[in-house]
């Protein structure tokens, strides 16, 4: 099939949009790279769906060029034989086998060789589809959205680069390939995180970001070499030779190193260090939050459809090696997945930023996703990861259509003169919103979509997989159950404040609560404007003190994926129904029955939750109304609103540490270092000197001077051969009349 043997033009593709945009002129047209960088994501998702039509199907393409039927996927479940269990008797986890596998010689490693590649089996075409269809519509959106920005061909660029990165990650055949592609999204995260450059929360936010996912990606690469050292190889599959290996991993499971740890648990908890950073849990969940700074397509992009994915699917891709050790590893992936979506939830409520509420949300779901693979529920992780890309892509994109309406009105511009970004922050606020649905009904529609999916409301996506994911807990984890629960009344009652305050009640805009930069550099409206992420130059951004809807570049991607949050459950429906279970049996896993109690339970507590943040229309009579929370609880609200306070903990200790390092270091640099260096420097110009002296006078002087003499003495003999006869004659006579005398002398 022809997706099946071009599947690596999929990453290519963004990454074609990328070099283009970068070095050739169209990088001067804002129009044409944006609209270049489109089409080609448009024709990668085209590329995505046919690929996943062929692994539907069970095609296969294996290391040679034929593509063959194969059996469907239902028939490659798990094998329940003793040869499939593991040393405690459990069945082990097995992947569905690979559809496509592609590679080639890529360097020496002593008698083997290291190869690089494509291998793409049911969840990696899955996945696949997500981040290409995501993508699509943030590019999309992104055209509209970053209209007044001078540096939109660039910011077209990173995404495409962005893109292009998870693409390849999702598609390697080995963990190595899949680190380079991990270390490009670290690489593009910073670039486009600190993208508007001139605020310095902004670069600051980019360097945060950058350097606390360092941490988890050192964790990550000694994983990686770990597991090198123990297999000769890093490449995905069950053959010999691969990691996935049951032999291979048997015998993880029985060595121990000197922690006393099993290879495997050590591995697992060395690679889900990654997970811990890319996917910002907690103690490295900092970064995400402040990541806000960037435009908001950057944020969907982040929460959605690359960054924070990226780390759930690391889990999700070794996920064998996880379950080879006595269940360890598991335990600490679930502990602090559950830990995470608690706390990230409970930090929601307190939040009036309509980004950060979303940002803490999307910190929350990624506990939910990794509490489910720590409970052993992969197939609820892989299904709340997919469902929550399109809901999140959608809830972040509708928060920019919001904040795009919201800083184009007359309160907001007048504030641009001064300050742009207290304009931003002021724009984002949620006191200064209420009735939106009335100026913007699309975005309202839409983002109602994506926040029921959210707040798991039946029958949108997020209410079939997280409840997949607490149906799991509930079956011998209570303690994750009860935890993820409460997570999940957080989540309803913080989506219904947020909502509410922003699309009903009055309009508070017109006398905004504003934002007190207090780093405020004072900038010309005009630069603000093209520094700025949004357009003010629309029709209506001096004519109107409310706020209007989007043009269709930003509600077309919105309708699109808010399709997804709607339908986007019905793809693992767990009933015994056409079409049920599709993608457990896609994925080669058991199927999940449906469980009343549970869904009856998570049902009522999404709707105790709504009914609880149902009142915040009427609370912000203006913007500078005080929160009922704040003013009941004024010291638990300042706990919550100042996120317990961790970033000002890491910087009095990590961060005091750092700096007393640093100045060590430049001590012992200035004092040392320098010192050595210098006085190694004085010696060897001493020594230099020496040597220079004893050259030019003993070996240069001494042979130029024979040369000279003899080249001196050989002018002078010169003169003696004239060719003259007489001459000749003479010098005889002369020669014969000395040795005449000397005879007669001595005699």
């Amino acid at each position: 099939m022809f997706f099946l043997h071009y599947a690596w033009l999929i990453p290519i593709l963004p990454l074609l949009s990328f070099i283009l945009i970068s070095l050739t002129p169209i990088r001067h047209s804002k129009q044409m790279s944006g609209w270049l960088a489109i089409g080609l994501m448009g024709v990668a998702t085209i590329f995505a769906l046919g690929l996943m039509g062929g692994v539907t199907q069970g095609l296969r393409l294996g290391e040679g060029s034929a593509v063959t039927s194969a059996h469907t996927p239902e028939q490659h479940a798990p094998e329940t034989s003793e040869n499939a269990e593991g040393k405690h008797g459990k069945e082990a986890f097995v992947f569905p086998e690979a559809n496509v596998v592609q590679n080639f010689v890529w360097a020496p490693t002593g008698n083997t060789s290291f190869t690089m590649g494509v291998y793409i089996d049911p969840i990696a075409a899955i996945v696949l589809v997500m981040v290409t269809i995501t993508s699509t519509c943030i590019h999309l959106f992104s055209m509209g959205y970053m209209a007044a920005n001078s540096r939109q061909s660039r910011f077209f660029s990173f995404i495409s680069l962005f893109t292009a990165a998870m693409l390849a990650m999702v598609l390697a055949d080995n963990l190595l390939l899949f680190f380079i592609a991990w270390e490009i999204m670290g690489l593009c995260s910073y670039l486009l995180i600190g993208f508007l450059y001139e605020r310095p929360q902004a670069y600051r936010a980019g360097i945060k970001a950058f350097i606390t996912t360092r941490i988890g990606d050192v964790l990550m690469m000694l994983g990686m070499v770990y597991l090198y050292t123990q297999a000769g190889s890093l490449a995905f599959g069950m053959k010999d030779g691969q990691i996935f290996n049951e032999a291979f991993l048997k015998q993880l499971a029985l060595g121990k190193n000197a922690l006393g740890l099993t290879h495997a648990t050590t591995i697992a908890l060395l690679i889900f260090g990654g997970t811990v950073g890319k996917s910002a849990q907690f103690p490295l969940h900092v970064w995400l939050p402040d990541a806000m700074e960037g435009p908001t397509p950057v944020s969907a992009l982040i929460h959605a459809a690359t960054m924070v994915s990226a780390g759930v699917f690391l889990v999700g891709r070794t996920y064998p090696i996880f379950t080879a050790d006595d269940g360890t590893a598991l335990l600490v992936v679930s502990a602090i997945g559950a830990f995470t979506a608690l706390f990230a939830a409970s930090i929601a409520v307190a939040q009036f930023d309509i980004k950060r509420i979303l940002a803490y949300s999307t910190l929350s779901q990624l506990g939910f996703m990794v509490a489910a693979l720590g409970i052993g529920g992969w197939v609820a992780g892989m299904f709340h990861l997919l469902t929550h890309a399109f809901f999140k892509a959608l809830l972040f994109l509708g928060s920019g259509s919001v904040i795009h309406a919201m800083e184009a009105t007359k309160s907001i511009e007048k504030i641009h003169h001064d300050d742009e970004y207290a304009a931003q922050q002021t724009a984002q606020d949620i006191r200064n919103m209420g009735n939106l649905k009335a100026y913007m009904p699309w975005t309202f529609w839409v983002y109602t979509a994506g926040y029921l999916a959210l707040a798991g409301i039946f029958p949108f996506a997020g209410f079939w997989s997280k409840d997949e994911i607490l149906a799991d807990a509930q079956n011998g984890h209570l303690a994750i159950y009860i935890v993820l629960t409460i997570a999940a009344f957080l989540t309803a009652f913080y989506m219904t404040r947020q909502w509410r305050a922003v699309f009903f009640g009055e309009y508070r805009g017109k006398n905004p609560l504003i934002y007190v930069n207090p780093e405020h550099v004072a900038s010309d409206h005009h630069a603000a404007k093209d520094h700025g992420h949004v357009a003010h130059t629309d029709q209506h951004s001096s004519h109107s003190d409310e706020p209007h809807e989007s043009p269709w570049t930003i509600v077309a991607p919105l309708v699109v994926l808010a399709f997804f949050a709607v339908v986007g459950g019905f793809f693992n429906l767990p009933f015994a129904v056409p079409g049920g279970h599709w993608l457990s049996h896609l994925l080669g896993q058991e199927s999940a029955e449906f469980n009343f109690m549970v869904a009856g339970i998570s049902l009522l507590i999404a709707l105790v939750g709504i009914g609880a943040g149902w009142s915040y229309a009427e609370v912000f009579k203006t913007a500078q109304d005080k929160d009922p929370f704040e003013v009941s609880q004024p010291g638990l609200f300042c706990l919550l609103n100042n996120k317990y306070y961790i970033d000002e903990f890491y910087g009095l200790t990590v961060g005091r540490i750092s700096d007393g390092l640093a100045l060590a270091w430049s001590w012992i640099d200035s004092k040392v270092f320098d010192k050595l260096l210098n006085g190694t420097g004085f010696f060897t110009l001493f020594i230099s000197r020496i040597n220079f002296i004893i050259d030019d006078t003993l070996l240069n002087d001494g042979p130029d001077g024979i040369g000279n003499n003899t080249l001196t003495t050989g002018q002078a003999m010169r003169q003696t051969q004239t060719g003259k006869v007489q001459d000749y004659l003479a010098l005889i006579f002369a020669g014969v009349v000395i040795l005449a005398l000397i005879y007669l002398y001595r005699m």
